[in-house]
């Protein structure tokens, strides 16, 4: 037998084993081949409730009371997948916050052997941009992942406006008796930097779930995410620390010295519609590619 014989017959067994090798291959379904080409950056618009409260800590420890409260909160996220489970996610939002804080002083000197008891509550309306970065990580791959994420937050207060209220206390217990508006005062100040630090950073974490729905050569991401932060730096301003700010009258906030330092905290609930930026190929057949 010649030598070339030899390597045609050799060539000829070679393709015939790689062939059948390839049929015996299990072909890849939509859902796997939208898996194995997943876009590396994904925009979309994020939204929910948020729930704000001043911690207060140190000073004369005045026991106060902070009812529970909602406001909204939306902006834009944009990912950066970092690997197959991990990611890291840029949000600029928009938060509307509420907050009221009450407490009572009992056995207030009003005059020589005389004492009063009186209740006190501050009310809080105010806007506020925060920008996060968050690094998550997934725990798997599938269409519904599970994840933890967690980061720092630049919070910016903007607008809005604090209601000091001050009532005497006539006698506890009795519902319709309880407070006497006789003496009451009613104080409306603007939010500004008289009585809240212009800027603060925090710490942001949470959990929650996304869901990733194929449709025919495209998807879209919907998470849903309970997170908690709280800032690291004192809020109150620096007219309130040394007794400076003008806009304490009348009825009397808590003043600084008797709570020692306030720090923002908020609880957040939030969905988010998030869309992976893929381009087509147009032809004869239908390709995906990223955004690199």
């Amino acid at each position: 037998m010649k030598k070339s014989t030899i390597i045609f017959l050799f060539t000829l067994l070679l393709v015939g084993s790689t062939a059948q090798a390839q049929f015996r291959k299990p072909l890849q379904s939509p859902n796997s081949q939208l898996n194995s080409m997943e876009a590396k950056y994904n925009i979309g618009l994020t939204g929910g409730l948020t729930s704000t409260y001043w911690l207060h800590f140190g000073g004369t420890k005045t026991r106060y009371h902070e009812p529970f409260n909602f406001g909204i909160v939306g902006g834009l996220a944009v990912e950066r997948m970092l690997d197959a489970t991990n990611s890291i996610t840029v949000e600029c939002l928009y938060a509307m916050r509420n907050l009221q804080l009450n407490y009572e002083v009992t056995n207030f000197p009003v005059a020589l052997n005389e004492n009063r008891d009186y209740y006190r509550q501050l009310d809080v309306d105010y806007q506020e941009v925060d920008v996060q970065a968050i690094l998550t990580h997934y725990f798997s791959k599938n269409t519904i992942r599970p994840y933890v994420f967690v980061g720092p937050r630049v919070s910016v207060p903007l607008s809005g406006k604090e209601v000091w209220q001050k009532k005497e206390i006539l006698e506890y217990g009795t519902e319709n008796q309880h407070y006497s508006d006789n003496n009451a005062s009613i104080d409306t100040v603007e939010f500004s930097a008289q009585n809240a630090r212009q800027w603060n950073v925090g710490l942001v974490a949470g959990v929650g779930v996304m869901f990733k729905l194929n449709v025919s050569n495209y998807y879209f991401i919907i998470k849903a995410d309970v997170s908690g932060h709280a800032a690291v730096i004192n809020s109150f301003s620096h007219e309130e620390i040394n007794g400076e700010s003008q806009n304490v009258i009348g009825a009397g906030y808590i003043d600084p010295y008797l709570l020692g330092m306030r720090f923002n905290t908020d609880v957040s609930a939030k969905v988010t519609l998030m869309f992976p930026l893929k381009k087509q190929l147009q032809g004869a057949c239908i390709r995906w590619g990223e955004y690199d």
